[in-house]
């Protein structure tokens, strides 16, 4: 019986591991779409816009997807809810495209 629990708890380490790295590559192809897509608004401006523009995206868009690739698995692997590991995922995609908005709102003032 005690083998079984921790055969169950190896499964469910490796299946967390295997998580968490599947979340950080969506998450890396998530970034590389935003980034495409702000180069697309960017090449529209006349002007250049400043360089701390770019750093509030750069930074701040990568940043929830990077902790929701890490907090997902620890949710998993210590058995939470399904339901907090689906609300953390929206949750840091919501905040994500949050970032996203506030760059373009801004950027539409420079441009």
């Amino acid at each position: 019986m005690a083998e079984q629990v921790i055969q169950s708890e190896k499964k469910r380490l490796i299946i967390g591991i295997s998580l968490g790295v599947l979340l950080l590559i969506i998450a890396a192809g998530i970034y590389a779409a935003g980034i495409m897509m702000a180069s697309m608004f960017v090449f529209g401006c006349v002007k250049s816009p400043p360089d701390w523009l770019y750093g509030i995206f750069f930074i701040g868009f990568p940043i929830p997807l990077v902790f929701i690739s890490i907090i997902v698995p620890l949710l998993y692997i210590k058995r939470q809810r399904w339901m907090w590991i689906v609300l953390s995922i929206f949750s840091g995609i919501f905040l994500s495209g949050l970032v996203f908005l506030i760059w373009f709102l801004i950027l539409t003032q420079y441009c």
